[in-house]
């Protein structure tokens, strides 16, 4: 991806933690200067989603606990403003001739928030906790040793070349340098973690309420503010006026409120063209989403543009086939889902139906079975779709299916769902069909972390286990540019046709921040390097 296209991303990917319900910078070099000066502010006063995942980055791969993860743990390298790949606890890198062997050196005094020095034990020490973690053992898989040559120099060997392998050393929090001594000395470690890597400490968690980070002196680059602390908050509907009223600094907008508050410039608010796609999962393993045809129906059935309108405010983008943006160079239209009208969708839609299996019955209503592998003849075509409940722009979007889908014969029953106990449930399938968004930085990210077997997101989009996408997955990550945005190209027609998530469009957060916030803009991912660098004003 070109720097000019990382820029667009930079303009609007925002910091998950302020992303009540959904699934920049500056262009220094990270270790110059002291973020915003040598006299931190504070506090600075963020709403957000509670970290539902913990703060274990083995098993933690849920932006809600990325987010607060990279503010404690730093990785050994990170992107910068333009998206590329620099150094953060890593000074440097040198990459054999034939690609399979890494050797990073540390940056010379970095110590974990308790003084203590970071050495290569450390890096040895993590990774190979993350070679077992389910965040990343399937991106770690090429990984068949990392050894500490010294205490600043870390030797990473790879079973065969692995062009993003300084990306994925950078993946926010899952990547995460971990003191070895504190960890092994204290069983419950990640249920308050202490004596860490990153540009803050976690000094306060009260479960259902806040948190409280404090900045590490200790950091290589100190950060401009000193105190930072989030209130945890399930109605984003409720932001704007905390923002207006002064009792929050930043905090995601609800849709409602972005224009008017755009309007009235009052608040900066901030959004972008970003790789965040919406979606629509579901069990693949069973009737009657097994059937690729009703996927199809649901594929035509589907109003996207109805929905971007009457739930996302305008904002967004919507899509018929593709899962990547046009920003991305393996982007190629696909628009085998958009139909001349809504008479010609639901006919295809119908097609399908019927080819699957699913016939209407006499004077219409509820399809049926008659003759589907496993389901009694007469079965409604008929399920719950559960959303998470702390997601207006969500409930709407299922409200709409509900409607969609029944001028297709097919009965929705909108389940409003517990938030904390949601992605947890769709990674153990335990719905039939459900409703999802995340983010990706670009499309290697999302097809190595959504559609490869262990991938850190797969479990709870695509839930594939495909020996042959995986191949091709690893295949794109090994081979020139030009050969992998072939191959990603063949994985969205791929995609499009077999659906194993139907992606319909793509929400751009919006987050607002007082006049007082100053120096911030959102990064490329979840990490915290942008926050880093911002400051308050008196």
């Amino acid at each position: 991806m070109s720097k000019r296209q990382f820029r667009v991303l930079a303009a609007g990917l925002v910091t998950a933690v302020v992303l009540a319900g959904c699934g920049g910078g500056s262009t220094s070099d990270p270790a110059a200067g002291d973020g915003g000066g040598s006299q931190p502010t504070g506090p600075l006063r963020m709403l957000g989603v509670e970290p539902t995942q913990g703060f274990d980055p083995s098993t933690a791969f849920a932006d809600a606990s990325r987010v607060p993860m990279a503010m404690m743990y730093e990785t050994l390298t990170e992107r910068d403003a333009e998206g590329e790949i620099v150094g953060a606890l890593a000074e440097s890198w040198e990459i054999s001739d034939d690609g399979t062997v890494y050797t990073f050196t540390l940056r010379d005094g970095i110590a974990f928030s308790d003084g203590s020095p970071i050495t290569a034990a450390d890096v040895v020490f993590s990774f190979e906790r993350m070679k077992t973690g389910e965040a990343l053992q399937a991106q770690l898989a090429t990984l068949t040793s990392v050894e500490a040559v010294d205490d600043s120099t870390v030797r990473f060997t790879l079973s065969g070349p692995m062009s993003t392998f300084p990306a994925l050393v950078g993946r926010p929090a899952n990547a995460a340098i971990l003191s070895e001594a504190a960890v092994s000395a204290d069983p419950d470690y990640f249920t308050m973690p202490t004596i860490t890597s990153g540009p803050w400490s976690l000094t306060e968690y009260t479960p259902k309420s806040q948190m409280t980070f404090t900045a590490n002196e200790h950091y290589f680059k100190p950060p401009g503010i000193e105190t930072v602390q989030v209130s945890f908050n399930n109605d984003p509907t409720a932001n704007a006026a905390a923002l207006e009223s002064g009792s929050a600094d930043l905090a995601g907008v609800a849709y409602s409120d972005a224009e008017r508050l755009k309007t009235e410039g009052t608040l900066q608010v901030v959004q972008s063209d970003q790789l965040a796609p919406l979606f629509w999962g579901w069990d693949r393993t069973k009737a009657p989403f097994d059937n690729k045809d009703v996927r199809q129906a649901v594929a035509w059935a589907v109003d996207r543009e109805g929905k971007q309108e009457a739930c996302w405010f305008g904002t967004g983008g919507v899509t018929y086939g593709n899962i990547l943006r046009p920003w991305d160079p393996a982007y190629e239209e696909i628009n085998t889902y958009q139909a001349g009208s809504r008479e010609d969708a639901l006919a295809e839609a119908a097609s399908l139906l019927d080819a699957a299996g699913w016939v209407e019955p006499d004077g219409g209503g509820t399809r049926v079975a008659e003759g589907v592998d496993g389901v009694e003849d007469g079965t409604p075509l008929a399920f719950e779709v559960p959303y998470e409940g702390n997601w207006p722009a969500a409930e709407c979007h299922v409200q709409i299916l509900q409607q969609n889908l029944q001028e297709a014969g097919i009965e929705v029953t909108p389940r409003k769902y517990d938030p904390a106990a949601y992605w947890g449930d769709v990674s153990a399938g335990a719905f039939t069909m459900y409703h999802g968004g995340a983010g990706a930085a670009d499309s290697m990210d999302l097809y190595a972390n959504w559609f490869a077997t262990g991938g850190s997101l797969t479990a709870l989009t695509t839930h594939l286990d495909d020996p042959e996408i995986n191949a091709k997955v690893t295949e794109a990550q090994q081979v020139d540019e030009a050969t992998s945005i072939q191959i990603i190209k063949e994985l969205e027609e791929w995609q499009a046709d077999e659906l194993p998530m139907l992606v319909v469009g793509y929400q751009w957060p919006q987050v607002g921040m007082t006049q007082r916030v100053q120096n911030y803009k959102p990064g490329v991912d979840a990490d915290s390097y942008t926050l880093v660098e911002a400051t308050l004003s008196e």
